[in-house]
Order: C-alpha cells, then structure tokens, then sequence
C-alpha cells in the first residue's frame, strides 16, 4: 500500500472517474448509455479475472480459482448493473440503484485504497482491478449526479443497510461452504491485507468482525448524511 505505483494508481483512477463524471454531467448521458460503458467495462474485467486465475483440476483440465469467484461486494455489482442498465423500471430498480451509488462508491474507494491484486504495471490482476473499481465508482457517482439515486432519507438509509447485512450474512455460509478452498468474501475470514489498522485479526476474529461491520455501518452512515441533511433543509424551505 502507498508505494510510488499505489500513488500512480490512484491519481490515475482519480483522474479517469472525474474525467468521466465530467463527461456524464457534459453529454447529460442516458442510463443506457452509462450502463452500457459500465457493462463493458465488466465484461472486460470478467473476462481477464477468468483467464488469469484458471487453476489445474487434480482430474486433468482447469477451472476456475474458487477465490475469484464474483461473490466480493463489488463484483456482485455487476449483476446489479446489469438490472439496472437492461431490468424493467420499477421499485427494485430504484432499490438497487440507491444501494450501487452507495455500495459502489464506497466499496470501489476501498478497493483502489487497498490494492489487493497488487499495483504491478505488468500484472494484468493489476489492471483488472484498478479499471474495474474506477469504472465502478464512476457509475456509482453517475446514479447520484444524474439524480436516479435518492438518498435523502432514512427509508433507504435503512434499506441500504439491511442489502449491505444481508448480503454479508449470506457470505458467511457461502465462505463456510467454501472452507476447503479458504475463500474470504466480503473479508469475513480475514482482513484484506496484514497490518491493517483496526481491521486487523490482534484481537481475535470476533473483535475484527464486529470492527468489520462497525466500520461498514459508520461508513454508510457518513455517506448519506449530507443528503439527508439536504433533504431536511428543503423541506423546512
């Protein structure tokens, strides 16, 4: 983390999102248009995570490495992505889109800030990573500049939070599922990396999970704050 590579990564995710926010907000984009930029920008990204983790079966042939499996936070947006870009419009649509402005927003700036494919200009899980998140978080922002996402009240502050929950308890049992493989999604195993502060295993696993979550919760939070502010002071106007 934070080598001279980390930093030229950053400023170049950086640069490509408010570039992209910019352009969005310029060409005024329609959610077709966006999500399909982001559709490809996730095909793309599946299919270089499917040819550089292909790992030999004990019976002869491959298969795909278990751990990259499309079950992280962020990379279950991208079925969220696809039911936003080409699902029919209705509640759920307007559900998954306030959940992937904030989930993806904020998953994404975690990811980019810890690289955990590493930041190795001739590493293609580099790549892979750094352009995916960028374009994800960019989409994310989309949603909110766009105006699709509403986040401006405590119904779908709740909302947001219960996906968030649910989704991670289910990782529980899909991480337990996977044990022989030692899977850690949504890094309910272990932390992302060692030597993290706070997210770190000193305590013992419970202490991270509840930091774990805590962390996810006041994040969440934070996040929505300045909308719901927002919201109040227009209503009182």
């Amino acid at each position: 983390m934070f080598t001279a590579e980390h930093f030229i990564w950053i400023g170049l995710c950086a640069g490509a999102v408010a570039g992209l926010c910019a352009l969005s907000v310029q060409k005024k984009l329609s959610l077709k248009t966006a999500g399909g930029i982001i559709t490809a920008i996730c095909a793309l990204s599946e299919i270089s995570k499917v040819l550089s983790n292909m790992v030999e079966s004990p019976e002869g042939g491959m298969h795909l490495d278990p751990h990259s499996l499309p079950l992280h936070l962020c990379s279950l947006m991208i079925f969220v992505v696809l039911y936003i870009t080409f699902g029919k419009e209705g509640s759920l649509k307007r559900v998954l889109m306030n959940f992937l402005a904030v989930a993806g927003t904020l998953g994404s700036f975690c990811a980019i800030l810890i690289p955990t494919n590493g930041t190795d200009f001739a590493s293609l899980p580099a790549y892979q990573c750094f352009v995916y998140h960028a374009g994800l978080m960019w989409f994310s922002i989309y949603l909110i500049l766009s105006g699709r996402a509403k986040l401006g009240s405590f119904r779908v502050l709740g909302e947001n939070m219960g996906l968030l929950m649910l989704a991670a308890f289910l990782m529980l049992y899909v991480n337990g599922a996977l044990s022989a493989y030692d899977t850690n999604f949504f890094y309910l195993t272990r932390p992302p990396m060692e030597n993290l502060p706070v997210l770190n295993l000193d305590k013992g696993w419970y202490v991270y999970l509840l930091r774990l979550v805590s962390l996810g919760v006041v994040l969440i939070s934070l996040f929505h704050l300045p909308f719901i502010l927002a919201s109040e002071r227009r209503k009182k106007a």
